[in-house]
């Protein structure tokens, strides 16, 4: 089925609230075969609502109605609704009945605001979810089939997974299917990628390739569109065995759920390796970013922040000779560094990190950007001096997103060099 998406909130027409919830709706309802046309979003105007809500109805099947529920003055979706379609405002029993359940449980009776809001639906409105305080429902209007659900983004993901898309899918048994499968790439810029998967020609009308910057990444995204799901996943196998053997290198991740730190993670457990860590222009985003892999304390072990000469001589024993004669962001230093907290931690691998992110700081030998790796696997130790663009933050990401990478290239292809590139 054909469909549009139309988000009611003065707070994403302001960006105060960032939409997220339309592009997690267009991704469900494309992925069960259903395509999203058109994403509106509106502030929380009546006229303005009206005015977009009759002419989606004009070319489309569905609309998916979020925000705007709520029992405050500034929630008007019900009334907008009730008056551009025409339809009176009617006491709903089952939402008055919700209400009256949630009374008894907090004993406490809802203002009579609350309960007039919330009840009062657009006449031939069916809840969607019977069980719930939050009353999301259907319209059908001149062959269309209205969903308002909450804007509120955990509210809005049940009601669509839960109610919404069984309701089309069944109202749509010919919709196609649909499979889909994203590469996530370090190492390459967007230009590269272009390039190489044009060489590759997967591209055609049942095979689509998307690409696009996920800073540090760049995500590949294969939509294979087909008639059964057996023939779609035929040709998503193929598509995926292409897409691998032109980026092998460069693929950090796999699908929505898979990262870096994830895959560095297998990686080491596999192995029966730990890893320690030492930071100092990072200032603990790499063990941040490894923690935040579920099941990590089997094969991280810590990271050191030593962000002053005295820290990283205290704690890592970095020689004063070193950071005098060659300073505290050299390739001597992040030597020391990953030596000194494998010896610390008894850990067989490590990362060391030593850099100016900025904005302040640089010199003309050093610039901001400036930042020196070194990793450490056994007896095998490896440091590069790296020039990092852009803010603060994103040298700070740039320099752990690379640290892992090498470590998972090293690991993974037996790689002395990393994937982004030292300078010389």
């Amino acid at each position: 089925m054909i469909g549009e998406i139309i988000a009611i909130g003065d707070e994403l027409i302001s960006g105060r609230v960032v939409n997220t919830t339309s592009s997690f709706a267009a991704y469900r309802l494309f992925s069960a075969g259903h395509e999203v046309k058109r994403i509106t979003v509106i502030g929380d105007d009546p006229g303005i609502i009206r005015d977009v809500l009759l002419e989606a109805i004009g070319r489309t099947q569905f609309i998916i109605i979020s925000g705007g529920l709520g029992p405050t003055s500034d929630d008007i979706t019900n009334e907008s609704v009730s008056r551009a379609l025409c339809l009176p405002l009617e006491k709903n029993r089952q939402v008055e009945r919700q209400i009256e359940e949630m009374e008894i449980h907090y004993g406490q009776r809802a203002p009579d605001q609350f309960r007039r809001k919330l009840t009062m639906l657009p006449s031939g409105a069916r809840v969607l979810n019977p069980e719930g305080h939050a009353a999301g429902y259907e319209l059908h209007y001149n062959g269309v089939y209205l969903f308002c659900l909450p804007g509120v983004p955990g509210q809005l993901k049940e009601h669509l997974l839960k109610r919404v898309l069984p309701r089309l899918n069944d109202l749509d048994k010919n919709r196609p299917f649909v499979l889909q499968k994203v590469f996530k790439l370090f190492g390459l810029s967007e230009t590269e990628v272009n390039i190489r998967l044009e060489e590759v020609g997967l591209a055609n009308s049942h095979v689509r390739l998307g690409y696009y910057p996920v800073f540090p990444e760049v995500h590949v995204s294969i939509t294979v569109i087909e008639g059964s799901e057996e023939e779609a996943g035929s040709l998503l196998d193929s598509a995926s065995q292409a897409v691998r053997h032109e980026f092998e290198e460069f693929i950090v991740a796999e699908d929505d759920q898979g990262s870096l730190a994830a895959t560095l993670g297998h990686l080491l457990k596999g192995g029966e390796l730990s890893l320690s860590a030492a930071e100092s222009c990072t200032g603990g985003l790499l063990g941040t970013t490894l923690t935040s892999v579920a099941g990590s304390s089997g094969w991280f072990d810590s990271s050191i922040v030593t962000y002053s000469n005295e820290a990283k001589m205290a704690m890592l024993g970095v020689s004063r000779v070193t950071l005098e004669r060659y300073g505290a962001v050299s390739d001597q230093t992040a030597l020391e560094m990953a030596h000194g907290v494998r010896k610390r931690s008894g850990c067989p691998c490590s990362v060391a990190i030593t850099g100016i992110a900025g904005p302040g700081g640089g010199t003309a030998d050093k610039p901001v950007g400036t930042v020196f790796i070194a990793v450490s696997v056994e007896d095998q130790y490896m440091v590069h001096r790296f020039q990092f663009p852009g803010s603060r933050n994103e040298v700070r990401t740039l320099t752990v997103e690379t640290a892992l990478d090498w470590l998972r290239r090293y690991l993974q292809y037996g790689s002395l060099l990393p994937g982004y590139k030292p300078v010389s």
